[in-house]
C-alpha cells in the first residue's frame, strides 16, 4: 500500500479545493514571495552534483524553511535553484543536515511512494490560480513521486517521466530535477505568474516544512514565480495501450480476452480516456478491515481507468452523488477531464454495461476569486426497468482562515421516489487549528444509485474541532487534541444518531506514537461505549513499521473486543514484508490475516503475493510483473488477487504501449 505525506498531501488538496480557477495575476498578491523566471540557455546535467559555480551560478536562488502547519521557525534550512527552458523545468536543491548518518533514502524507483524517506518538494500550478497543482518529491537517492493536478494513473507513458539525481554529502544532501513541461496540464502559452512552493520532510523530526507557509488564510501568500513563458502545447498524440491475456481458470478452461485503453489530448488542459473490454484482474484490490461500522464502507480505489482524473470528479466528502466503486465492470467507457480556460474545472464519463447499464457523470466547477466557488455535477444510472439521477450544487465563499459553503444535492429514483440533501456550514483553518460547524439535512428517499449516502433520513447538527502543536524542544515532538460532536434526529424528532468522540495524540522525537479516545454512540436505541488505543513506531514510514491497535468496550448492547496488529518490514533493499492480523470478539469471534511480500528484480520488474485468510475462508495468489517503466508490460498471475476463496488459475496478460502524433 502507498502511503502519502498527510500535511504536504492535504496542503495541496486544500490548495485545489479553495480555489478553482481564475484570471492569472498581472503582479503578485501583497504578501506573497516571488522568483524571477529565468530561461536556461544551457540545461544542467542531471547527476545529483549541485555546482553552484558554473552549472546553476546565474539561476535565481532562494533559502529558508518554516514549519508547514504553523509557520513557526525550525532549525533545518534550505537553499533552492529554479529555472527553465521551453521544454522542461529545473529544480534544484541544497538541504543542510547536522547528522548526514541519519538522513533515511530507502527508495531508488521512479514514481514511488517516498513515506518515511527524507525528501524535497517542489509543488507548481502553471496556471497561477492556487488550483492546479502537481507535485514533484525526489528523495537522496533520485527516486521520485509525481502526483500530476486532478489524478493519474501509475502508467508512466500516462503519467511522463521526470529525470532526477540525489546524493548524500557532508554537510546533507543535495538533488536535481528535470521535468517536462508536457507532463502538466498548462494554460495558453506566453508569459504567465506560475505559483509555487518547496517543501522539505525529515522522518527524523517527522515534520513537513515549506519556504513560505501558506497554511489557513495565508493560502494567497503561496509564491509566484514571476513572467515564465510557458511553451506551447506539445503536438496532440494517442496513446494506446492494447491487451491480451490467456491462461487457464479453474472450472472455466481455457480463457482469452482483449481489450484497449487509449488517451490523447483534446486541448493543452482537457484529456480523453477511453476504455473497451477493460480487465482488472491484475489489480490487487483493497480489503477492508473487520472494524465495525453500522454503515456501509467501501474500500479504496485503485483501477488505473478511474483513477485518471478521479480528483475532477470529487462533489462531497459526506455524500458524494458519485464514487467509481459503484461501477463494477463496464464493456466501453470515456472520460473527458481537465479545465475550460481558466475559469473553470469539467469531468464528463460514461461507461456501458451493454444490455444492462449506462453510468453518465458530469461535473463542473468555476472560480470566481480567489476563496468563491461554484459546482455543478449530475450522475444518472439506468438499468432495465430502472433508472436513478442525482444531481449537486455547491457554494463556498473564504474570508481568512473562515470558509462557509453550501451544499444542494437531490435524487430521483424509479423505485424510490424522490429525495433531497442539504447542508450549510462553515470551517475555520489556521495555524495548526481546525474546526468545522454543520447542519445537515438528509431526506429517508434520498437515493444516488452511483453515488454513497449510507446514512439518510436525519437532520441535526455536526462539528468538530482538533489542534495539532509542535514542540521545539523536549522529547515529545508533537501533540494533539480533537473533539467530534454529532446530534441528529429523524424528522419525526426521535434521536437518530447522537456521537461524542474525543482523542488525543503524542509523536515523540524517538519515532514512538500513542494515539487514544473514547467514542460515546447513540443509535437505534443501542448505547455504545468504545475506548481505543494505538501505539506506533515510526509514524509514517512505509517500509519499516509496526502498529498496535485495541479497542474495548459495548456495541449494540454486546461487549466489544478487537486487537490488530501490522507489521511492515524490510530485511534488505530489494525484499519487502507486509502484514496485518485482527481479532475481533463481538457476537462472535472472527479473524482476519492478510500477508503480502514484494521482491524487485529491478527498477520496473517484481514478484510479488498476497494471501488473506477471514475465518475458515482464505485466498492467495503469485504474480510476476514487468510494469512501473516504458515499453510492454507483463503480467504472470497464479491465483485470483481479489477472489474471497482461493480458485486456481494461471493467466499472461501483456500490454503494449502504441503512441500517434495527431498534430496540433
Amino acid at each position: 500500500m502507498l502511503l502519502v505525506r498527510p500535511t504536504l498531501l492535504i496542503s495541496c488538496l486544500a490548495l485545489s479545493g479553495l480555489s478553482f480557477a481564475q484570471t492569472p495575476p498581472t503582479t503578485a498578491d501583497p504578501g506573497a514571495s516571488t522568483v524571477a523566471g529565468y530561461v536556461m540557455t544551457t540545461p544542467p546535467k542531471i547527476d545529483g552534483i549541485v555546482d553552484e559555480a558554473a552549472e546553476w551560478k546565474d539561476v535565481p536562488t532562494f533559502e529558508g524553511l518554516v514549519d508547514a502547519d504553523t509557520g513557526a521557525v525550525v532549525d533545518l534550512t534550505g537553499k533552492y535553484w529554479l529555472a527553465y527552458d521551453s521544454k522542461f523545468i529545473y529544480f534544484a536543491a541544497k538541504l543542510p543536515d547536522k547528522d548526514p548518518s541519519k538522513i533515511k533514502a530507502t527508495e531508488y524507483r521512479t514514481n514511488v511512494s517516498l513515506s518515511g524517506n527524507d525528501d524535497v518538494a517542489l509543488i507548481v500550478d502553471p496556471f497561477g490560480t492556487l488550483s492546479e497543482f502537481n507535485v514533484f518529491q525526489i528523495n537522496p537517492r533520485g527516486a521520485t513521486n509525481a502526483r500530476i493536478a486532478g489524478g493519474r494513473a501509475a502508467k508512466r507513458e500516462w503519467v511522463g517521466e521526470i529525470l532526477a539525481k540525489g546524493r548524500i554529502t557532508p554537510e546533507g544532501w543535495e538533488a536535481e530535477v528535470r521535468i517536462p513541461w508536457s507532463i502538466m496540464r498548462l494554460p495558453s502559452s506566453g508569459p504567465h505568474d506560475v505559483r509555487f512552493n518547496v517543501y522539505r520532510y525529515s522522518p527524523r523530526f517527522n515534520r513537513d516544512m515549506s519556504w513560505r507557509y501558506i497554511g489557513g488564510s495565508k493560502v494567497v501568500d503561496t509564491p509566484h514565480w514571476i513572467n515564465v513563458t510557458i511553451p506551447p502545447g506539445p503536438p496532440r498524440t494517442l496513446r494506446m495501450l492494447p491487451y491480451n491475456y490467456t491462461g487457464v481458470a479453474e472450472k472455466d478452461g481455457f480463457i482469452s480476452n482483449t481489450g484497449l485503453d487509449l488517451k490523447t489530448s483534446i486541448t493543452d488542459s482537457l484529456d480523453f480516456v477511453g476504455s473497451i473490454n477493460p480487465d482488472f484482474r491484475n489489480i490487487e484490490n483493497q480489503v477492508l478491515s473487520l472494524d465495525f461500522s453500522y454503515f456501509e464502507r467501501l474500500s479504496g480505489e485503485t483501477r488505473p481507468f478511474f483513477l485518471e482524473g478521479n480528483e475532477y470528479f470529487h462533489t462531497s466528502n459526506d455524500a458524494p452523488i458519485f464514487i467509481s466503486q459503484r461501477i463494477e465492470g463496464f464493456d466501453a467507457g470515456g472520460k473527458i477531464y481537465g479545465k475550460l480556460g481558466n475559469s473553470t474545472d469539467l469531468a464528463v464519463l460514461n461507461t456501458t454495461d451493454f444490455d444492462h447499464q449506462n453510468a453518465f457523470v458530469f461535473n463542473a466547477r468555476n472560480q470566481v476569486s480567489t476563496h468563491k466557488s461554484y459546482r455543478l455535477a449530475y450522475s444518472g444510472l439506468d438499468r432495465p426497468g430502472m433508472r436513478n439521477d442525482a444531481f449537486h450544487t455547491d457554494f463556498h465563499n473564504g474570508n481568512g482562515p473562515w470558509d462557509f459553503f453550501y451544499q444542494l444535492a437531490g435524487t430521483s429514483d424509479s423505485e424510490s421516489g424522490q429525495g433531497v440533501r442539504h447542508n450549510p456550514g462553515i470551517t475555520y483553518s489556521e495555524r495548526g487549528v481546525n474546526g468545522v460547524l454543520e447542519f445537515s439535512s438528509v431526506t429517508s428517499k434520498f437515493h444516488p444509485r452511483l453515488g454513497f449516502a449510507p446514512q439518510r433520513g436525519f437532520r441535526g447538527f455536526s462539528g468538530s474541532l482538533d489542534m495539532t502543536h509542535p514542540l521545539q524542544k523536549g522529547q515529545l515532538l508533537e501533540e494533539g487534541y480533537s473533539i467530534f460532536v454529532r446530534n441528529w434526529d429523524k424528522f419525526a424528532g426521535d434521536t437518530y444518531l447522537d456521537n461524542l468522540s474525543v482523542s488525543s495524540s503524542h509523536t515523540w522525537r524517538s519515532g514512538y506514537d500513542l494515539d487514544m479516545g473514547v467514542d460515546l454512540t447513540t443509535f437505534d436505541n443501542f448505547h455504545d461505549h468504545v475506548n481505543w488505543i494505538s501505539l506506533e513506531r515510526p509514524r509514517g514510514d512505509a517500509y519499516r513499521h509496526w502498529q498496535v491497535d485495541y479497542q474495548f468496550g459495548r456495541v449494540e448492547d454486546k461487549p466489544f473486543h478487537s486487537t490488530a496488529l501490522s507489521l511492515n518490514y524490510r530485511p534488505m533493499q530489494p525484499l519487502q514484508f507486509v502484514g496485518t492480523w485482527q481479532f475481533l470478539d463481538h457476537d462472535g469471534k472472527h479473524t482476519q490475516t492478510i500477508f503480502s511480500a514484494n521482491y524487485d528484480l529491478g527498477s520496473d520488474r517484481s514478484i510479488s503475493g498476497r494471501a488473506v485468510m477471514r475465518d475458515s475462508d482464505w485466498n492467495a495468489y503469485v504474480a510476476y510483473r514487468r510494469s512501473g517503466n516504458t515499453g510492454m508490460e507483463y503480467f504472470l498471475i497464479f491465483g485470483d488477487p481479489n477472489a474471497r476463496k482461493f480458485r486456481s488459475s494461471l493467466i499472461l496478460k501483456v500490454t503494449y504501449p502504441l503512441q500517434m502524433v495527431l498534430g496540433k
